[in-house]
């Protein structure tokens, strides 16, 4: 007997233990759900005040179209002027072309005055980048002096003023003064990867390589002395370089003379 009523509380604390969490489980989801309706409601309050402004831009636009329509609109009438006030009679137009046009007579008259050779284009070309002085330097020693006096007032960079942008000023600088210079592009001559030098003229027929980046001339003794004279461009001007890439020699856009003189 006493058995059986203990199974029996038993039980019945089972029973009240589960309806306690049934209770706070519906009590929870009530509270879930009031929650998700609050958000709903302030979500559509959002959106009737996103239609609210977008309602008042709309009609902000149709009375700006409004008003632009009423400015702009022209009658007929104002058409019909403006065309009669720009157009022509074919006998006006007839005149025009007449008046503009020229026989081939003319036009070989035009272009023979206008045409120049290819020498003197060459010659123009070659008097504006370079002043030439009377009489050639010689002399490997002087050319040596001469370089001395010399220092780079922009240092060496890759890309922006390296061998190549040297060896054109160089060269430019050289040839105003005097010397026969040429530009060289190949493999270097003193390890990997492409360079660029000058060679220049130190006697008749005789040259000496010049490495622009030192400014200094390459003597006999050195032991790559004999790679200078190996290359796979020589450039005669700085015409003749720009021809074969442009952006490498350009040593002027950066708007002053590199060249200091001791």
């Amino acid at each position: 007997m006493i058995e059986t009523e203990k199974q029996g509380n038993r039980k019945s604390r089972d029973t009240l233990a589960i309806c306690s969490v049934l209770v706070i489980m519906f009590a929870i989801t009530t509270m879930l759900f009031y929650v998700e309706i609050g958000n709903l409601r302030n979500l559509n309050n959002e959106l009737q005040d996103q239609k609210s402004n977008l309602q008042n831009e709309l009609n902000s636009l149709n009375i700006t179209y409004r008003y632009y329509v009423s400015t702009h609109s022209h009658s007929n009438s104002e058409y019909d002027n403006y065309i009669a006030d720009h157009q022509y009679t074919n006998s006006e137009y007839d005149d025009y072309v007449e008046s503009h046009q020229y026989t081939n007579l003319e036009y070989e008259d035009y272009v023979a005055n206008h045409l120049y050779a290819n020498a003197e284009y060459e010659e123009a070309c070659y008097s504006f980048y370079y002043f030439k002085p009377e009489g050639q330097k010689f002399g490997v020693y002087d050319l040596d002096a001469e370089l001395f006096a010399l220092s780079w007032s922009e240092p060496y960079q890759a890309g922006v003023f390296d061998c190549s942008e040297m060896s054109a000023c160089l060269e430019w600088h050289l040839e105003n003064r005097g010397w026969h210079a040429k530009i060289y592009v190949g493999d270097s001559p003193f390890g990997f990867g492409r360079h660029a030098w000058l060679i220049v003229e130190t006697s008749e027929g005789k040259y000496m390589p010049v490495e622009s980046t030192t400014l200094k001339v390459v003597w006999w003794s050195d032991p790559n002395f004999d790679n200078y004279w190996e290359c796979d461009h020589k450039f005669e001007t700085i015409h003749d370089a720009l021809d074969y890439q442009e952006s490498g020699f350009d040593w002027w856009e950066l708007g002053f003379s590199p060249l200091d003189y001791d």
